[in-house]
């Protein structure tokens, strides 16, 4: 797909990360042009840039009610009052399964806790982001030195629960000393969680709803949906204002569950 990625032997892994311990590392891969963001930097950029083109922003502002009438948007009724409007897009990541029973309709998705913690700064250990789908963990040094890492529970039940659990701190140290021994020195800071807003096959559903003139999806993304952000905003300010994408997005729509053409995504961390 024109992505510099490569495999590499484990001694250029040993290279590239110096303090990994390459005990039952048989091959890694690396891709030099990764990046990475700052997710709260980048949310404030957006809406910055947002209303400097004219959007306004109503935070703290509850939505209660997503009216229709004839299969169509009208309105929307939140705490502060009503906004009429043709044309609702439901991002709302962990809760659009929510805002889609406003709307009158099912979407197939759950949402599933996800937590996270991050060390006290340190010295420079390695540059790039270092994951396994083997053993299910990611592990990132920011600039500013601290460690954020994490890993998905394959016994986490559907909800809403954003707490957090010893016995994920318990087990992500276990982890991730295991692979940077170092890290036994380092103290860990914090912890947090969030929702990843799964879907059947792990792909997003983006587009208009079948059953709802007005109502666009840009849901489901799976723990993806900061990376997948900037070309799914894209393509639905495309679709809504063009009513056409320059990329096809026809294989994520919604429909495609019952027809049975899921787009099994197996790499989720």
């Amino acid at each position: 797909m024109g992505i510099d990625a490569r495999f590499i032997t484990v001694e250029e892994a040993k290279e590239i990360v110096p303090p990994l311990n390459t005990e039952g590392l048989l091959a890694a891969t690396f891709c030099p042009s990764d990046g990475h963001a700052n997710p709260f930097n980048t949310n404030f950029a957006y809406a910055e840039a947002a209303q400097r083109l004219g959007v306004k922003i109503y935070n703290f502002t509850e939505v209660k009610e997503i009216k229709t009438e004839d299969n169509r948007i009208v309105s929307v009724n939140t705490d502060k009052g009503e906004v009429l409007t043709p044309i609702v897009i439901n991002a709302a990541g962990g809760y659009s399964g929510e805002i889609g029973k406003m709307a009158g309709v099912e979407i197939p998705v759950y949402s599933q806790r996800h937590q996270i913690l991050i060390t006290e700064p340190v010295d420079p250990l390695f540059k790039p982001m270092l994951m396994s789908f083997s053993r299910n963990f990611y592990c990132q040094q920011t600039p500013h030195g601290s460690i954020i890492m994490g890993f998905g529970d394959p016994d986490e039940p559907k909800g809403y629960n954003i707490g957090t659990s010893w016995q994920f701190a318990r087990e992500m140290a276990k982890k991730m000393t295991a692979v940077v021994p170092l890290l036994k020195e380092v103290s860990m800071i914090r912890q947090w969680s969030g929702l990843y807003n799964m879907s059947p096959d792990s792909q997003p559903i983006v587009g208009e709803h079948p059953q709802v003139k007005g109502f666009y999806m840009a849901v489901g993304f799976s723990g993806h949906g900061f990376m997948l952000a900037p070309v799914a905003s894209r393509l639905m300010a495309e679709l809504i204002l063009k009513g056409r994408t320059s990329i096809p997005i026809d294989r994520l729509d919604i429909g495609r569950f019952e027809r049975g053409e899921l787009i099994i995504e197996p790499s989720v961390v």
